[in-house]
């Protein structure tokens, strides 16, 4: 197997960096990922950042200082990392600006990720509920008899300010169970000197499944480089991404109308058994479940391709001397259609027995100007708005991660290549029971057709 000098020394600066900012460290880098990351990218959240110290309570990690105003709305957030610093930040000009009027300000609080949705439905059938709290568009239907309908509260129509597949995101049944914020869908992240090492131009990333599938061979011929992982974390929900993204693109369902699973279809079963030959027959990568395994081989050099979301782009940022590049999913064998995973980040107002139709009130309008008024979530953050008037403005366009990451992101949104997590009645789309098993035939834990049918299993009894 060839080794170049430049690719030695990459592999040489990234072991050096990990070490010196630590694991913890690294994996705190993280914004919207969960398993390692900041907040839920369609299920993410909970790693380090997000600004602001403060004493861990059932109530939220306190780190916004209650401004000095006559009203003050509490808003519950799960950001961490990259997408935490940009919240805050969005949050801080909301109290010093002060566009509902010097008495209304917003006291910000985050939860981790992994405890998040749980300590938010205490709260909820407690009486004690924040005014405003992030949520994924995954659960708006399962929390719907707790959340507060938008419809009599807004003056103006949801396909005026926010475009228009948003506006279907949120409307459940009827009622507007949120403002959308963004959506945060998945891509796959690639290192380009590993691409250079084994001879492969690293600006002409694959766009199908005979690209990748000859990219991912040389690689794993000519260097000593791991080939593909499904998620950095190695965890059942990432790799739900990767795995449904690619089934949709091989024309397959996931989940039909009645919300019911039929993934054991023939391409469900086609991918899974890709998952199963990447580790096997085909040797591209190691056949691990180590939690973050693939984070650490990816951000060390040591990997070349990792599907993951929006929020990974400021992982990669703050990497030093790390030269990578992001491509769009479409690289499924058999492909006949385009389509990619994503799920989205939406404000709710939880009912709370104990709030005026005042506070509610300031609250929706709240909600409306962070969801509308600030660019800075996609052009920092590196998530897709929801909000007309900022995809109008440039904002976008501007940011230094437009040519990286958001110009495809952009790109698959005009082009209605999105599908969504499964909005579920019930049950927990997030549930790492629900897809562990995908990670268990890629580790060889277990063989595809039994790990499949377990899973379908798995999801048909949580559902009911």
């Amino acid at each position: 197997m060839r080794d170049s000098s430049k690719g030695v020394e990459q592999r040489r600066n990234r072991r050096k960096f990990i070490k010196g900012v630590g694991a913890v460290g690294v994996l705190g880098l993280a914004g919207c990922s969960g398993n390692g990351g900041g907040d839920g990218g369609g299920g993410g959240g909970g790693g380090g950042g997000g600004g602001g110290a403060g004493t861990q309570t059932a109530t939220g990690t306190p780190s916004a200082t209650p401004p000095d105003a006559e009203t003050v709305l509490t808003y519950w957030t799960l950001f961490g990392g990259g997408d935490g610093v940009v919240m805050k930040s969005i949050i801080d000009k909301f109290n010093k600006e002060q566009p509902l009027g010097e008495s209304v300000g917003i006291r910000r609080q985050r939860v981790p990720w992994d405890q998040y949705y749980d300590k938010l439905y205490t709260s909820m059938t407690g009486g004690a509920a924040p005014d405003m709290a992030i949520m994924h568009g995954s659960y708006l239907r399962r929390y719907g008899d707790v959340l507060t309908n938008y419809k009599p509260l807004i003056d103006f129509k949801l396909e005026d300010e926010y475009l228009s597949t948003y506006v279907d995101f949120v409307t459940i049944d009827g009622n507007i169970n949120a403002l959308p914020l963004d959506f945060h869908p998945a891509g796959i992240y690639y290192n380009k000197d590993i691409f250079e090492e084994a001879g492969l131009d690293p600006e002409s990333p694959p766009k199908n499944w005979d690209e990748f599938k000859s990219a991912g061979d040389t690689i794993a011929s000519k260097t000593d480089n791991d080939v593909y992982a499904p998620t950095p974390y190695m965890d059942g929900v990432g790799a739900y991404r990767a795995w449904s993204s690619w089934v949709k693109q091989a024309g397959g369902q996931i989940f039909n109308e009645q919300h019911e699973p039929v993934f054991n279809n023939e391409a469900g079963r086609k991918m899974t058994k890709l998952y199963w030959r990447m580790t096997g027959e085909m040797n591209w990568t190691q056949q691990s479940s180590s939690e973050n395994w693939a984070n650490q081989r990816f951000q060390n050099g040591n990997l070349a391709m990792v599907s993951n979301g929006t929020w990974y782009v400021n992982v990669m940022r703050e990497l030093e001397d790390f030269n990578w590049g992001f491509f769009k999913p479409f690289v499924a064998p058999n492909r006949t259609q385009k389509k990619a995973w994503a799920d989205g980040h939406t404000i709710v107002l939880p009912r709370n027995p104990d709030r005026s139709d005042k506070k509610t009130q300031l609250a929706a309008e709240a909600a409306h100007w962070i969801t509308t008024q600030n660019p800075e979530w996609g052009s920092e953050a590196g998530h897709l708005p929801a909000a007309r008037q900022i995809h109008e403005s440039g904002a976008l366009e501007s940011s230094p991660i437009y040519d990286k990451t958001l110009s495809k992101f952009l790109e698959m949104a005009k082009n209605d290549a999105y599908f969504f997590h499964p909005q579920v009645p019930s049950g927990n789309p997030n549930n790492a029971n629900w897809w562990n098993w995908l990670i268990d035939v890629w580790a060889h834990n277990t063989e595809p057709e039994p790990a499949i049918e377990s899973g379908m299993k798995t999801i048909k009894n949580a559902i009911k």
